[in-house]
């Protein structure tokens, strides 16, 4: 049966036929209407945008200034880091060592790595590269390991080993960025180089991507933005990793990633022949795991009724339509990348302000202006989802510490739990007097931490993720460990 929407999209972006006058020309008012109404929406200050459609760019655009409160704009050229959208290309480059017959996707990692493990024997003998790329390791997100570590990747990787398994190897999806470093190790290992050599030599050349790098650039460079107490962005000190990182370091503009749309939604196209792994490629986009359609992912994607991980991709459906995509935060920043390559279309947002969904609501806008489906307030409808959720976790946040509380009765002596912990995974961590504040420090992060009056502390902090930490003590009545929840959810012993 021919989908409707398909011969619409057809349509719009028509520019042959006999009338070539008469043929819909590309909706670019349309368009920028709705950037500039999703921008103003969620006040983000810079914008880059392209879209493409059957080997062509039909759009591509800068909107909004560089910085706030400066007077550059931002355009096609400009570059933005795309924080988790990387992972797509390191399994692009893993699809090109496939194809060269240097790996297989089911290629035990131990193979490469002979020094890899986790937590668990079985996992540690079986995982294979699939494994790393689909999110099934059964190692949860563990962010703080990596994010701001200030070390390579292969030492992340190696400090896995110590994380306990969150479930059962190979059961459920958890997205894990760690595994994926530990991806671009196996990369590097199979194609005799580092992975950012690997990357530009098999993948950004070939496109022609000549302003893409993986470590931050020096020139051209977006500046990130946060929502400040006043309501208005204000300049965020960007991420910096000393170290290229196969789960999140990529650089890129509006206009060196329509070339990546267009092989991704088309890499059987002659134009690609010389890079030889179409096929390999498009194992990328196959569902490998299943993504549960949770009470959040429902409200999120109401036109969806199944969801999936592949190999650095989300699949999904969305209103009869195959869907492909994946998004990226970082400090500042978030970028969206939305496929349907049954009818060889992509769009990508960049965008300069953190802990926004105007990417999601805007790709959303987008797809449904160029399918012709029916228009949704998406950036209402997310607004007040965000709006919701912070405002359930506070409260069950809240009841939580009123559990406690009951739990945990009576109180103790703020100077008895100062000092240092460690543990085998995170190494150490302090607790120290700042100034009046009781301040938990952990590599390049800290959270000041408030008493319950028991044997908890605890502090409302996204990166942390609302951590409480409960105290032990042992047979002589000494503060000998406490278990942090939140982002970390691990246990620190003191050191004597």
């Amino acid at each position: 049966m021919i989908n409707i929407n398909l011969v619409m999209m057809f349509l719009i972006f028509s520019q042959q036929g006999e009338d070539k006058a008469a043929a819909p020309k590309f909706p670019e008012k349309e368009v920028r209407l709705l950037v500039q109404k999703s921008m103003e929406y969620w006040r983000v200050p810079g914008v880059a945008i392209a879209i493409v459609h059957q080997g062509e760019t039909v759009f591509e655009s800068g909107f909004g200034v560089v910085e706030i409160s400066k007077k550059k704009t931002v355009d096609t050229n400009t570059l933005f880091p795309i924080a988790s959208c990387t992972k797509a290309f390191t399994s692009a480059l893993a699809a090109s060592l496939v194809a060269k017959k240097k790996l297989d996707w089911d290629d035990k990692v131990q193979k490469h790595l002979p020094w890899f493990k986790l937590s668990e024997p079985l996992a540690t003998e079986d995982c294979r590269l699939r494994d790393l790329f689909c999110h099934r390791t059964g190692l949860g997100s563990n962010d703080l390991l990596w994010y701001r570590s200030g070390v390579a990747p292969e030492e992340n990787v190696r400090r896995a080993a110590f994380l306990p398994l969150e479930k059962p190897f190979r059961s459920a999806y958890q997205y894990q960025s760690i595994m994926y470093s530990a991806g671009g190790l196996v990369c590097e290992k199979a194609g005799n180089d580092g992975w950012g050599k690997l990357l530009k030599n098999e993948i950004l050349d070939p496109l022609g991507m000549k302003e893409t790098v993986v470590v931050p650039p020096n020139e051209n460079l977006a500046r990130g933005h946060f929502i400040g107490k006043f309501g208005f962005p204000e300049v965020k000190d960007p991420y910096v990793s000393p170290f290229p990182d196969p789960a999140g370091s990529v650089y890129s503009s509006a206009h060196d990633l329509a070339n990546w749309l267009k092989f991704q939604v088309d890499p059987a196209n002659q134009k690609y022949s010389q890079m030889a792994f179409a096929s390999q490629l498009l194992e990328t986009q196959k569902p490998q795991v299943v993504n549960p359609l949770d009470d959040l992912n429902k409200l999120m994607h109401p036109f969806t009724v199944q969801m999936a991980y592949g190999l650095g991709w989300v699949i999904q459906d969305y209103r009869g339509i195959k869907l492909i995509s994946h998004g990226g935060a970082i400090d500042g920043f978030r970028t969206h990348i939305a496929m349907v390559p049954e009818a060889k279309f992509g769009l990508v947002i960049l965008s300069s302000l953190e802990h926004t969904r105007m990417n999601l609501a805007l790709s959303n806008s987008l797809v449904d202006l160029l399918f012709n489906f029916s228009q949704v307030e998406w950036d209402k409808n997310y607004a007040f989802i965000l709006a919701d959720g912070l405002q359930k976790s506070k409260i069950a946040f809240d009841n939580n510490l009123v559990d406690l509380l009951k739990k945990y009765p009576g109180s103790f002596n703020l100077a008895d739990v100062l000092g240092q912990y460690q543990n085998p995974a995170y190494g150490k961590i302090e607790i120290k007097m700042q100034g009046k504040n009781v301040r938990l420090v952990l590599g390049n992060h800290f959270v000041d931490l408030d008493s319950l009056g028991s044997s908890i502390l605890y502090a409302r902090d996204f990166v942390f993720e609302n951590p409480t930490l409960i105290f032990s003590r042992d047979s002589s009545a000494k503060i000998s460990s406490f278990k942090i929840s939140g982002r970390i959810n691990a246990e620190f012993l003191k050191i004597p």
